[in-house]
């Protein structure tokens, strides 16, 4: 049985969702007694087994010390599972082991620069060229690989969700007609949140009587997105919640009849959602979701199916169907319980294992 080594710069004790994913791997991996060695950067206060190395360094530095680590503790029978391209990606390639390759979205676009523009897309194709594989998020994602190279071997694999951890945890409320709607992320502009708050504020004075919106997440765009709520006088039916610990998203989402999350896809300043882990989870909390057509966030939501799609930027589509969703209250919830037998089916950790161990083992 080979060892698997996931070389990670974002790895637990960081929460984003690589950090997440990668720890949901080892976790998995544990739990199978399969082989691996976890190789990072990030610190911890809490003491690890022998199967994690942190190893610390300047920049430049850091990146000889991994390289050299890899070279000399580990062997050509190993697999190395890289957290992204860059810079995990190209050091192991430079070590000589059989190179896999997370693939997210964002940083598989060209940015603004000379850099940026015409330099790094030719040192990103030489990468994704040269490992074993490119292991994509969503079709969008891997749509971003095939159009750097058609030749670069890659497949899908729906990122899955923990759904002991994620789970309805409180009873939505049934007494009064009011719709509960939600949304957590980064407050950044291209995820929509001015979409939404404008749309809210379009709707008839009789259906925002009968909305109530809470904003989870910290971000530069916060501020100003408290300003536009209050010029669009929705004080009394928006609600900012700030930072939501891990411990308390079961509640935040079951308690609530909807999600949303409006992401805009912004090619040009590196702006996509290339899966949207927030959408699953709230899923496997029983709450419906409702995101935009966009990047890979059709990976995460079934039309339909316990979600709803709707184009970018259309506020006649989201006011439409957040009217038919205030009438029928009882329909948005019964939705919710369809959304999590979906994400139980579809986004197990069981399911993305078995598609993980069977792409490595095909090459």
């Amino acid at each position: 049985m080979k060892r698997l080594v996931l070389l990670s710069y974002d790895y637990p004790p960081n929460n984003g969702g690589i950090a997440r994913l990668c720890g949901g791997i080892v976790r998995e991996l544990k739990g199978r007694s399969y082989p691996y060695l976890v190789v990072t950067n990030v610190r911890s206060d809490h003491s690890d087994s022998d199967n994690v190395v942190r190893i610390s360094g300047k920049r430049g530095i850091l990146e000889w010390r991994i390289l050299k680590f890899l070279r000399n503790n580990t062997t050509n029978d190993d697999i190395v599972l890289c957290d992204t391209w860059h810079p995990a990606g190209f050091l192991s390639l430079l070590s000589g082991r059989d190179t896999y390759i997370l693939c997210h979205g964002a940083e598989l676009m060209s940015g603004k620069g000379f850099f940026k523009k015409h330099i790094k897309p030719v040192y990103r194709k030489w990468v994704l060229n040269h490992c074993k594989g490119a292991i994509a998020n969503s079709q969008y994602t891997e749509r971003l690989i095939s159009s750097l190279d058609k030749n670069i071997r890659s497949t899908t694999i729906a990122l899955p969700v923990d759904s002991k951890l994620f789970h309805p945890t409180k009873t939505k409320n049934t007494t009064d007609n009011i719709l509960r709607v939600c949304t957590i992320s980064r407050i950044e502009k291209f995820k929509g949140h001015d979409f939404v708050l404008k749309t809210i504020a379009s709707l008839p004075k009789t259906y925002q009587s009968r909305i109530n919106l809470t904003i989870g997440g910290k971000g530069p765009y916060l501020e100003e997105l408290k300003q536009l709520t209050e010029m669009l006088n929705l004080n009394s039916i928006v609600q900012f919640k700030g930072f939501v610990p891990e411990q308390e998203l079961c509640d935040f989402y079951s308690s609530n009849d909807i999600f949303i999350l409006c992401t805009r896809e912004e090619p040009n300043n590196h702006h996509v959602e290339g899966f949207g882990l927030v959408f699953v989870e709230a899923q496997a909390c029983g709450t419906a979701t409702i995101g935009t057509n966009a990047g890979g966030i059709p990976s995460a939501i079934s039309d339909g199916n316990g979600g709803w799609l709707i184009e970018q930027d259309s506020s006649s589509k989201l006011m439409t169907l957040l009217k038919k969703l205030i009438d029928d209250k009882e329909y948005a919830q019964s939705q919710g319980a369809v959304a999590r037998l979906r994400v139980l089916k579809e986004c197990s950790w069981a399911e993305y294992m078995e598609k993980l161990f069977a792409f490595i083992k095909t090459y």
